[in-house]
């Protein structure tokens, strides 16, 4: 799926998702990850688990240590669950809240829209989406 293109005040935009993968417009440059991806700060990097269940059967608290690792820099994380709505792993809620972070979870494609709303406000959250295929 197409996005609208729009500034993202130095935050990289998500140009187009699917096929199992995302496209970020970037000041360098269009730039395709293939899988899950996870956005710090402003940075998107390719993130290990590609289903929910594989969020689950993994270690949960190594999926989410880069994002606990922004304890006091970050309001939330936004969690796109792929291509459906997906209740978050058992424990997450928790590591989130002792680390003062809340949690936003949706289907990935509505998560992407509400990453370009939320990066072209300049707030300070985390993203990691599964991908859509």
């Amino acid at each position: 799926m197409q996005l609208v293109p729009a500034t993202g005040k130095g935050r990289p935009l998500i140009t187009a998702y699917g096929a199992g993968g995302f496209r970020f417009g970037l000041e360098t440059g269009d730039v395709r990850l293939e899988g899950s991806v996870l956005i710090l700060a402003d940075s998107p990097s390719a993130w290990g688990p590609l289903t929910m269940t594989d969020l689950m059967a993994g270690t949960l608290a190594d999926h989410v240590a880069p994002i606990l690792a922004l304890k006091g820099e970050i309001e939330f994380l936004l969690l796109g669950t792929g291509p459906d709505l997906v209740p978050p792993p058992s424990g997450l809620r928790n590591l989130l809240k002792g680390a003062g972070i809340g949690l936003e979870l949706m289907a990935t494609p509505a998560a992407c829209r509400t990453y370009n709303h939320l990066a072209t406000e300049g707030r300070h959250f985390a993203v990691a989406m599964l991908p859509v295929t």
